[in-house]
């Protein structure tokens, strides 16, 4: 009889240290004891603060197409991806956060040169990137816009 009441006991102690776990991370307990995840609520503004994409278009006769996002990347820190990219190689293609879709209005992010695939871009500390609302590829040698991405939501 002492070992069932020191088994009742001991179960209802593992119930509450999971529950009390489950109260500090967020996590919920599902009916059949699974520890479930409980995703964070965010409106609508949080998210598009959080994240901006646009579609990449050629400029100019030139050919550049795939997605262009501003998220988070790999160890937290902001970044420009661009995703399933194809775009035509050019000697020197930098990849620039502007405004109004003006590279000489905006931040060299660095040379792309991957031209297929995807590639991100750290955004430098001290740039905000909410003051941006495009993404501009120019090819320096030959001084054309070889693509551009507007972000939607973007501009200040």
């Amino acid at each position: 009889m002492k070992t069932h009441r020191n088994l009742s006991i001991l179960i209802a102690a593992v119930f509450v240290l999971a529950v009390s776990a489950c109260a500090q991370t967020g996590d919920t307990m599902t009916e059949e004891g699974k520890m479930m995840k409980e995703e964070p609520m965010m409106d609508d503004k949080s998210m598009m603060d959080k994240k901006a994409d646009g579609m990449l278009m050629g400029s100019k006769g030139h050919m550049a197409a795939g997605k262009a996002e501003i998220t988070e990347g790999m160890g937290g820190k902001t970044v420009l991806k661009l995703s399933n990219i194809k775009v035509d190689k050019v000697p020197d293609g930098y990849v620039y956060l502007t405004r109004g879709g003006d590279h000489m209005n905006g931040v060299a992010l660095g040379m792309l040169e991957q031209f297929t695939g995807t590639v991100e871009f750290p955004i430098p500390m001290g740039v905000d990137p909410h003051a941006y609302d495009s993404v501009v590829i120019w090819c320096r040698k030959f001084n054309v816009e070889i693509g551009k991405a507007w972000l939607p939501g973007k501009m200040m």
